[in-house]
């Protein structure tokens, strides 16, 4: 069925029924990916049968005479059941935070290379829309929810403008058209974790023609309302499922669907599960052992015949045969579990391209990590970051393009340059850069006749007032050949 079928259906169940079928891939179970993502949820803390207390004798059985049965008899042991150590580690997050962090903790590079002043204030105002609505740690937030829940979607709508218009027109004066534009793009996020249940709607060809929402939505009474929202390219539907209402439709004004959905097919940490959870047993297990084993165990043999002294000259006298006196000691245990442990975080963080970034690990290395070598000790991470921006730097691509139809439907001054713009959306992976080295290769390229002096100041990294910059460096060239031709004029008349 086609989507207008679907939406003509009578039957409201039926409709939310087939909107759903639309989605092709199972949903994600959330219920074990939030397990696996809260370290409060581990096994090692909530299976009581796999992991169970623990039988401790506190006092042996002894042998008694029984006047019933006139036999001596073994009392039962006295014991205590205590709960073992549950240790657990929240190594999913520590990894997906960290791919985060190399994947957008430097922002996405837009490129976009034009001569034409109305496309200039349509991009000045693409990145006026990311500022406002605090894209820089948003994007840390999408990429987050993408690795460990395996889908995310960011929604946009428009709200009543404060200010955001006036804001921009103090930079660009001829941005608007014969009317200043009521509303201005907000954004927000939906994602498993938040209580949403995500259904892409595809068509024959693959193409997402819908996206449908379900979630739980408090009411004043304090009572919940299961509510099945769908976005088409121009409307929205709203139904509260399980009542016989028939919904709500409005127009969302944008000329196309939006919303920008980002799927996989695994949480990012699923290959290192078993892993974990083989870490958060040793490590538990071993505190156990210490718990019991630490405090040393005198061993008598003998009879005792005499105790005497004080703290620091006790003296115990046993006599018999083979008489003694020793510590119980474990010898070696710790090594083999030590190792281990090693073993497995090793393996956990080389199995997902992560760099174990702690201060044990780095401290001593100095200014070894700065500029080229940074780039070849976590040469894995970033291989990782590309590897992300297959469905990642999509994500941030289709934001753009909704960005500029959105914002050329707003303002009638950027409907035509949003027809013409080209923005390439670029990820570009965290890294520690040496400011030095990057100015003398700059200076190199272009006084070599490589690099234009444009491509040297974006390269420097100061490409947010590249304009600017051209514009002082020719104004400086100015002032200094003046004030040479002045010199040599004073020069001259002596």
């Amino acid at each position: 069925m086609t989507l207008e079928e679907v939406l003509n259906i009578e039957d409201k169940g039926r409709r939310i029924e087939y909107l759903k079928k639309g989605r092709r891939t199972p949903l994600p179970d959330v219920v074990r990916l939030y397990n696996d993502w809260n370290p409060n949820k581990h096994e090692i803390i909530t299976d009581k049968e796999k992991y169970p207390q623990i039988k401790v004798v506190t006092k042996k059985g002894e042998s008694v005479y029984c006047e019933t049965t006139k036999q001596m008899v073994v009392t039962d042991d006295t014991v205590e059941y205590k709960d073992p150590n549950r240790i657990s580690l929240p190594l999913e997050q520590d990894i997906v935070n960290i791919q985060t962090a190399f994947t957008v903790g430097t922002e996405p590079a837009m490129n976009c290379d034009t001569e034409d002043e109305d496309e200039k204030s349509l991009l000045s105002a693409i990145k006026q829309v990311l500022k406002k609505n605090k894209i820089k740690y948003q994007n840390k937030k999408i990429v987050r929810s993408w690795l460990s829940e395996t889908e995310v979607a960011e929604y946009w709508y428009a709200v009543k403008d404060d200010g955001f218009w006036s804001i921009l027109k103090r930079k660009i004066a001829s941005i608007f058209g014969k009317s200043v534009p009521e509303y201005r793009l907000k954004s927000t996020i939906w994602s498993p974790f938040r209580g949403d249940t995500l259904y892409p709607f595809f068509d024959d060809s693959g193409d997402m023609v819908a996206f449908s929402r379900e979630y739980k939505r408090k009411e004043l009474d304090g009572t919940e309302t299961t509510v099945f929202m769908t976005l088409t390219d121009n409307l929205i539907y709203t139904w509260k499922v399980g009542d016989d209402s028939k919904g709500e439709v409005i127009k969302h004004g944008f000329p196309k669907l939006p919303l920008i959905y980002a799927p996989r097919k695994h949480a990012y940490c699923d290959i290192i599960r078993p892993i974990r959870i083989r870490i958060e047993k040793l490590l538990s297990g071993y505190a156990d052992c210490i718990d019991y084993h630490f405090f040393p165990i005198l061993k008598l043999f003998g009879d005792v015949t005499n105790f005497s002294g004080n703290t620091r000259n006790r003296v115990v006298q046993l006599q018999g045969e083979k008489a003694d006196a020793a510590y119980l000691t474990w010898q070696q245990a710790a090594d083999p579990i030590k190792l281990e442990l090693e073993t497995l975080f090793s393996r956990a963080y080389s199995m997902t391209n992560t760099p174990q970034i702690s201060f044990e690990n780095l401290k001593g290395t100095g200014n070894a990590l700065s500029g080229s070598a940074f780039r070849y000790v976590f040469m894995g991470a970033h291989m990782a970051v590309e590897n992300h921006a297959e469905d990642i730097g999509l994500f941030m691509q289709r934001r753009v393009n909704f960005l500029i139809y959105a914002l050329g439907a707003q303002n009638s001054r950027l409907a035509a340059p949003a027809k013409t713009i080209d923005v390439d959306v670029e990820i570009v992976p965290y890294m520690i850069d040496n400011i030095d080295d990057k100015v003398n290769t700059a200076v190199m390229a272009v006084s070599g006749g490589i690099w234009s002096r444009k491509e040297g100041i974006m390269f420097a990294g100061n490409v947010d007032r590249i304009d600017e910059e051209l514009k002082e460096i020719e104004e400086d060239k100015r002032k200094e050949a003046e004030r040479s031709n002045m010199v040599g004029m004073t020069m001259g008349g002596y």
